[in-house]
């Protein structure tokens, strides 16, 4: 893309994705700064709105964690935010009062386990949270109808074919938990629990140029132990005892990216 005369260079930066995944991105940043870089992870944490449970009204709880621990834990829950977009934040929201039974800025969740068999601990995941919206639930189950429908395993080659959900707490004999949860849209600035991304990190990409005409001053001796003396092992000797690199390498930033 053409610049105009006289332009920073720093507001025209160029992207481009090395790797994409559902959960996982990696991309080149170039013609910019580190301060650029810095912006973007900054936004990708604390400004982009997720969903998440952000009230819990517990009706009965016998099992060994208390009322605000299992409200924690039901908060971290990823829930899918494909809709975040279009929902309200429920302080701007003027068709409720904040109860969460409002279509505009929230999802309610409803939550009910009792435990009746007396050898076996029950284990309350995230796959028995019922919500009132299809379009918002816990990421795994979203995961596991799309695998049901005939996609890809989403928990990988290595994971069981049980979709065992996220454990929230377990249950001996005659122990009960009942809730009613509502979800609500927020930024990872307000909580955590509303951050989209687990990881975002940036750094540099080495520029490595190799001095050929000092390069040909060094003994056969001398260039094994400079590829050697390379933790990251980025040269290697050719047949002509020449060192080279393994790949070239060019100098920019790059971002990578862990979603929930």
């Amino acid at each position: 893309m053409d610049r105009p005369s006289g332009t920073s260079y720093q507001r025209f930066p160029r992207v481009r994705i090395r790797e994409l995944k559902d959960d996982y991105a990696k991309f080149e940043l170039r013609d910019t700064d580190a301060s650029m870089a810095n912006a973007l992870r900054r936004v990708m944490i604390a400004e982009v709105p997720t969903v998440a449970i952000d009230l819990v009204e517990i009706e009965v709880n016998s099992s060994v964690l208390n009322d605000e621990f299992i409200a924690h834990r039901l908060g971290l829950i990823p829930l899918t935010s494909a809709a975040a977009m279009q929902m309200r934040f429920s302080r701007d929201c003027d068709a409720c009062d904040g109860d969460g039974s409002c279509e505009y800025c929230s999802v309610e969740f409803h939550l009910s386990v009792h435990a009746t068999d007396s050898d076996q601990t029950l284990e309350v995941t995230s796959n028995d949270l019922r919500s009132m919206d299809p379009k918002v639930c816990p990421v795994d189950q979203a995961r596991a109808y799309q695998h049901a429908l005939g996609g890809t395993d989403p928990f990988g080659a290595n994971a069981s074919n049980e979709n065992r959900g996220i454990l929230i707490v377990k249950l001996r004999r005659g122990q009960e938990l009942r809730l009613r949860a509502i979800a609500r849209k927020g930024i990872g600035k307000d909580h955590a629990k509303w951050s989209p991304a687990a990881t975002v990190t940036f750094m540099y990409e080495p520029d490595i140029r190799i001095n050929e005409e000092l390069m040909e001053t060094l003994t056969v001796e001398e260039r094994i132990s400079l590829i050697e003396s390379s933790p990251t092992k980025v040269f290697e000797l050719d047949s002509a005892n020449q060192v080279n690199l393994f790949s070239l390498v060019i100098l920019n930033y790059f971002l990578v990216l862990t979603y929930h």
